[in-house]
């Protein structure tokens, strides 16, 4: 069985209760609000969240589907505040909520979606969950001011993975943390899927970062240098144009996917450690399967 097989009913209740909760609390965002929202997306941070809980032999409860729903919401509203601060024109193949409505009204829309988030957060049961996001987002703030602030300095491979993982990996780290502390899970449990999540997140980010050295130059002209980049200047430390064009751009973009394997690889493995009887085998599969492919 595939992932989306197993998801898809919870991602049609995920997106019946996004529309309902902006709709529920209207303004005059809405319209644009919800285009944004309901653009094509994987909904990976739900999709993760739902087969953490599937893999912990459970099937998503009320409350891991608001988890689910405020992760959406909170990933939304940090798209579009990084899309201000990239002055990006492009996002989720339609043009960004910032280049098509401005600065300001961004930065609103952004700041609703965050207090929609923190209103599902508000409806759980489970208070400890409210410290677990505030948490993350706080790591996940600091990943952002640490990479505004070494913007078009060449960092070392091992600097690019704490602001890869501070940067994109802490939601990740939120919704498993968060599912297994809704399901009581045990504290052995509960670092492996912690471990995954991190690993998972870190993954994800490296291959979009390396497709967009593939296929355009936002982060460079960004001053963002990511792993790439880093190769290459290793490589041409003189050199202060990384050009896409270069016919050697190929093996600095094989280099980093082969990285990007190996931690895929070893992130997937590292759920063998789970004990058996704790979980699910076909959705701890699913999961490996979606780090290894994602």
């Amino acid at each position: 069985m595939k992932p989306e097989d197993i998801i898809k009913p919870y991602i049609s209740l995920l997106e019946q209760d996004l529309k309902t909760l902006v709709i529920e609390n209207e303004n005059e965002l809405k319209d644009d609000v919800l285009g944004f929202l309901f653009a094509p997306s994987k909904r990976l941070r739900p999709v993760f969240t739902y087969l953490c809980s599937f893999a912990l032999k459970n099937k998503p409860s009320g409350d891991i589907q608001k988890i689910a729903l405020a992760l959406e919401l909170l990933h939304s509203a940090t798209l579009i505040h990084d899309d201000i601060l990239d002055e990006s024109t492009q996002r989720r193949g339609r043009e960004s909520f910032y280049s098509k409505f401005g600065a300001k009204r961004a930065v609103i829309a952004g700041d609703y979606l965050l207090s929609l988030c923190f209103k599902v957060l508000s409806e759980l049961k489970h208070p400890d969950v409210f410290k677990i996001f505030s948490s993350n987002i706080l790591k996940t703030i600091n990943g952002e001011i640490n990479q505004f602030n070494t913007r078009f300095q060449i960092s070392s491979k091992e600097e690019y993975f704490r602001k890869t993982s501070a940067k994109t990996a802490n939601l990740f780290v939120c919704a498993a943390q968060s599912v297994c502390s809704i399901l009581g899970t045990d504290e052995y449990t509960k670092n492996v899927f912690e471990d995954f999540a991190l690993g998972f997140g870190t993954v994800f980010q490296m291959r979009n970062d390396i497709k967009d050295f593939s296929c355009s130059k936002d982060d460079i002209e960004n001053g963002i240098y990511t792993l790439c980049a880093i190769y290459f200047k290793q490589d041409n430390p003189s050199c202060d144009i990384i050009d896409l064009e270069s016919n050697k751009a190929a093996l600095y973009i094989k280099k980093a996917a082969d990285e990007t394997d190996k931690i895929a690889q070893d992130t997937a493995d590292g759920l063998n450690r789970l004990k058996d009887g704790t979980y699910d085998l076909s959705a701890v599969d699913m999961l490996k399967n979606l780090c290894l492919n994602i």
